[in-house]
């Protein structure tokens, strides 16, 4: 082999290393762009599901409300109708 050819191997060579390198590096960048967007995508995600979340405890405790208001409605119902069937039997017992 000449000198000639051995400088065409090497820059041939020198030439490929570089472009991979190259395309190494742009990867990289498009990749570090691509996680930054995935990480404002899932911080994005992460608070509508917080809010989601609130609004869920928010509804939970206006129906626990209506549910308890239900049942001293009816705790006040059963009060009433122990006290109308006492009555009854003291009446009998006289």
């Amino acid at each position: 082999m000449t000198d000639a050819q051995y400088i065409t191997f090497i820059l041939g060579f020198a030439a490929t290393i570089a472009a991979i390198l190259i395309a190494l590096l742009i990867n990289n960048a498009r990749l570090n762009d691509a996680k930054e967007a995935l990480r404002s995508d899932m911080k994005a995600g992460d608070a509508a599901i917080l809010a989601q979340m609130a609004m869920d405890r928010s509804d939970m405790r206006a129906g626990d409300t209506a549910i308890l208001s239900q049942m001293a409605t009816y705790q006040m119902d059963i009060i009433s109708k122990i006290a109308e069937l006492d009555n009854r039997i003291t009446r009998l017992e006289r």
